[in-house]
């Protein structure tokens, strides 16, 4: 942990954002990344957010006994986008800035082959599960969010 400011929440993810940001250079990049993450926005606002990343989430154990455990199917990286989508449906699912939390970041999949075979995978199972390109969800949940943040395309070039 270097203390840099991690985006733990995000818009809920098309197959290009995660291919692209895994395998194209990060200027080819940088404003569908800046989008996605959120990042435009520094994370300075109080946010309902339908992913938040899977290095710290609490959640109720009523919301579980509604949505589900964790999808099995998901051994590692697409669980968290899983579980808050679902859970996204019936709740809030918040993200707080006045909120610290410390992570070791170690991004495994960008450094050993088993890792990364196991990340494509489970990004595979996640988007046969919920659907490559016609989600009409996530077009909704990511417009909706970009609106009360105020996203404006031409602003964040």
């Amino acid at each position: 942990p270097d203390g840099q400011l991690q985006y733990a929440v995000r818009l809920l993810p098309t197959p290009a954002n995660l291919l692209f940001r895994r395998f194209l250079p990060a200027g080819m990049t940088r404003k569908m990344n800046r989008r996605y993450c959120l990042a435009f926005d520094n994370h300075k606002h109080e946010m309902n957010v339908p992913y938040h990343q899977g290095s710290f989430m609490f959640f109720r154990v009523a919301c579980f006994e509604k949505v589900g455990l964790f999808d099995e199917r998901f051994f590692m990286y697409p669980e968290d986008i899983d579980i808050t989508r679902r859970m996204h449906r019936y709740y809030r699912t918040m993200f707080w800035p006045e909120v610290t939390i410390v992570h070791a970041h170690k991004a495994e999949s960008y450094k050993n082959p088993k890792m990364l075979r196991i990340h494509i995978v489970n990004i595979i199972r996640y988007f046969n599960k919920w659907g490559w390109f016609c989600d009409k969800e996530r077009s909704l949940w990511n417009r909706r969010l970009l609106q009360e943040l105020s996203y404006d395309r031409d602003d964040n070039k």
